[in-house]
């Protein structure tokens, strides 16, 4: 497939693919293989469908003032990336797999995650269990404690952030993000439960003072 202007894909009006049927009633499969073949207008209507959903993953991730830009990155490198694209895994997963390195390459590049924890030594790797297994999300009944969840989940180590956004606030399974992400379930499990365990280690002390 010869080279296509990743803005014009970004902006490209949804009209009429050489599919007869409407670009709106196709399978994200089909888009892609579409837009592989130099269609345009299928790649934005693939970029239409799936973009509030990567910008909320963004604004969970990283806040929403960063989530636009980096909304731009993950569709971008899709876009580069469609010849990569083998369809081993659903479309959104794939998407799901190019969020989390670019939030991971984000705070690597910027050195972000030493500044976030400098003098937070407190917060180990995997805190011990905790007789509440709820996960943190499920204690944030009021907007305030949400803005702390989502506060919280912007201090998770990178590797942990994706896989506790998916689980415990996009509701994927267990297998879903293992194949998005490329990592057995087992690695999945652990990842999520060390993210959840500093959670805890951050919100804890803050909703039983609410409590209060």
């Amino acid at each position: 497939m010869g080279p296509i202007p990743v803005e014009d894909a970004l902006r490209a009006p949804l009209e009429a693919a050489s599919d007869p049927r409407s670009l709106a009633t196709l399978p994200d499969e089909e888009l892609i293989a579409l837009a592989r073949s130099g269609e345009q207008a299928a790649f934005g209507e693939f970029v239409e469908r799936h973009s509030r959903t990567v910008y909320r993953w963004m604004a969970r991730s990283v806040g929403e003032q960063e989530a636009e830009d980096l909304t731009q990155e993950v569709f971008l490198k899709a876009f580069r990336g469609l010849d990569r694209f083998r369809g081993e895994a659903p479309p959104r997963a794939w998407l799901a797999s190019i969020a989390d390195n670019s939030v991971k390459n984000r705070y690597r590049a910027r050195g972000r995650f030493r500044r976030i924890f400098a003098g937070s030594a407190d917060v180990p790797d995997c805190p011990d269990a905790v007789a509440d297994e709820r996960s943190p999300e499920e204690h944030a009944g009021s907007g305030e404690a949400r803005a702390l969840v989502t506060d919280a989940l912007r201090k998770l180590c990178p590797e942990y952030r994706m896989p506790v956004v998916l689980r415990d606030l996009e509701d994927w399974s267990y297998e879903e993000i293992a194949a998005s992400l490329a990592i057995p379930v087992g690695t999945v499990k652990s990842r999520i439960a060390r993210g959840r365990g500093q959670l805890r280690t951050i919100l804890l002390p803050i909703l039983r003072g609410q409590e209060r």
